[in-house]
């Protein structure tokens, strides 16, 4: 709050008076009636009302363009994932203090997209980069195997290596731990790999605490959002009982509104028997829906 001083009221007596009605702040004297202040300050309504809009002319905060922070946001306000088609449709790369869900059903290529992302994050950026396994799966050779078409010798491997940080978790408890351990780094990118394997386990019981824990997995993915980290969660997609065949996320109705931006993932086979992927956006607060690219899959990862 700001104090009254003589810039802002006409002189010193009027100030003191206004002191000796505990009346200190900007706060203060804008609370007040003005027929009250007339009797205090020694002013007719017409020149406390005029004083009023002085002060809070002078005293607010200015007026934002939202509009025109947007278009003047910094560049590291996205993070290129460095797969070109994929930046595309996600309107310049992965933006900071979003949750971006990858949803798709088994072996459509959830993990190999987000190594190929992890990698590309690693060799591009100097930002914290945590990938959270929560399958046990995650493979060095996997990843020795995707850097061979992009480093020349074994030492610029072993330096990409040495840059990842892998968590291991193998339950919801561990995964919880372990976000509230990530609050204090700055800006990460989170890579959850993947939420289902943990959440399902609780179903089928009479009382599903899983929700529970969902929800405050939800609240911490939030606030670490909040704090400008980037994190995408990989989700297992299951087809709706209807005839339609189409699929939804996995988790359930109360996940379903959590990720700022779902990226349904499928599978498919083009002329050359060879396989590639379908991502289509289906949920986002800042991109066209229905937005679509296909990337290939080979040895050396997702392009």
């Amino acid at each position: 709050m700001i104090r009254l001083n003589v810039p802002l009221v006409p002189d010193e007596n009027i100030l003191n008076n206004l002191f000796d009605k505990n009346i200190y702040t900007v706060n203060d004297f804008l609370q007040k009636k003005t027929s009250n202040l007339q009797s205090v300050c020694n002013l007719q309504c017409k020149e406390i009302t005029k004083l009023k809009d002085s002060m809070t002319v002078k005293c607010s905060s200015p007026f934002t363009n939202v509009y025109e922070l947007y278009l003047n946001r910094t560049v590291s306000s996205f993070v290129r994932t460095k797969i070109t088609k994929l930046d595309n449709i996600l309107q310049g790369g992965l933006f900071a203090g979003n949750l971006y869900e990858l949803c798709g059903p088994s072996a459509c290529g959830k993990t190999q997209l987000c190594l190929s992302i992890l990698i590309n994050l690693i060799i591009t950026t100097k930002k914290n980069i945590v990938y959270i396994d929560t399958k046990n799966k995650f493979s060095v050779n996997r990843i020795k195997l995707m850097l061979k078409n992009r480093c020349k010798t074994n030492n610029e491997i072993s330096d990409i290596l040495n840059k990842i940080q892998v968590y291991s978790v193998l339950n919801i408890y561990n995964l919880i731990t372990c976000l509230h351990g990530l609050k204090e780094k700055l800006e990460p990118i989170i890579i959850i790999d993947s939420l289902p394997v943990l959440y399902l386990s609780f179903i089928g019981f009479d009382k599903n605490e899983g929700l529970c824990y969902i929800n405050h997995i939800c609240s911490i993915l939030k606030y670490l959002c909040n704090k400008n980290a980037t994190i995408m969660v990989t989700n297992l997609a299951v087809k709706n009982c209807d005839l339609s065949n189409n699929f939804k996320p996995a988790i359930g109705k109360y996940w379903f509104h959590i990720p700022n931006t779902r990226l349904m993932i499928t599978t498919i086979i083009n002329q050359q028997q060879q396989q590639q992927m379908c991502i289509n956006i289906t949920k986002s607060v800042y991109i066209p829906l229905n937005e679509k690219c296909i990337l290939n899959i080979d040895n050396f990862g997702v392009s």
